[in-house]
């Protein structure tokens, strides 16, 4: 198999984010409509039919694997190599279902453990946010790079509590331990957007453990695209990480 074109498919993961959400949220009555309600997550018809959508458009128009989060692993034609497809149909569903919105579609492409490009699409503020490692970043086709912000004191964290995330008492009193010395701390309920705004400077680093790899591929992507650095630790498996994207390595 070929060395990728990185510059069509980058093109082809954003128009494929558009697509898709002009495609679902016509029938905005139904995407709301709830699957799944157990444990701390919560699965909605709009997860469901996104993920087709994409998977449907990015099936015919690439040969490389697809990892994602309804569906688990697609397999496009072989094993691309180490090429593959990860995928986040909604990420912040249950922002979505109560009406925050602070939600987006999210498509990286990564080689074996390393991202090479994402894009991460804010469809409440249509706002398309794209990284390619080594050549930039973007957002609705301006350029974007990560804060100068390197003291922790001066230094807007966002953080997040995922499902899989142990929610006794010691873990939690060490992630406040972790993030006190913080200027200021946001939760949005997106991870995905999140890294988009390290990756834009609205926030200067992320933070979080426990996390699945469609939640953060596209948008640690986008963070070293803009500059940034990113940590990733695997848990149990290339699936669940523990997660820091910064301005600054100062900042883990």
């Amino acid at each position: 198999m070929a060395v990728p074109d990185f510059d069509k498919l980058l093109s082809l993961a954003s128009d494929t984010a558009k697509f898709a959400a002009e495609s679902v949220f016509k029938s905005s009555s139904v995407v709301r409509n709830l699957k799944d309600d157990s444990g701390r997550d919560i699965k909605i018809e709009a997860d469901y039919e996104l993920e087709r959508v994409i998977i449907e458009n990015i099936t015919q128009k690439s040969e490389y694997p697809i990892l994602s989060e309804e569906r688990g692993v697609v397999d496009n034609h072989g094993d691309g190599n180490g090429y593959r497809w990860i995928i986040d149909p909604l990420d912040g569903s249950l922002n979505f279902f109560r009406g925050i919105p602070m939600n987006c579609i999210s498509i990286g492409f990564w080689k074996d453990m390393e991202p090479i490009l994402g894009i991460i699409f804010d469809f409440n503020r249509q706002e398309m946010f794209t990284g390619y490692v080594g050549r930039g970043a973007w957002v609705n086709g301006v350029a974007i790079k990560v804060s100068g912000v390197t003291e922790k004191s001066k230094a807007v964290l966002c953080a997040g509590f995922p499902v899989s995330m142990d929610f006794s008492k010691k873990p939690l009193l060490e992630f406040v331990e972790d993030i006190r010395m913080f200027k200021k701390v946001r939760l949005f309920g997106s991870a995905a957007l999140s890294l988009a705004y390290v990756a834009s400077a609205r926030v200067d680093c992320y933070r979080e453990n426990s996390i699945k790899i469609w939640d953060v591929a596209a948008g640690l992507a986008l963070v070293k695209a803009a500059g940034g650095v990113v940590c990733v630790d695997k848990v149990d498996s290339d699936i669940v990480l523990n997660v820091k994207a910064s301005s600054s390595s100062i900042l883990f």
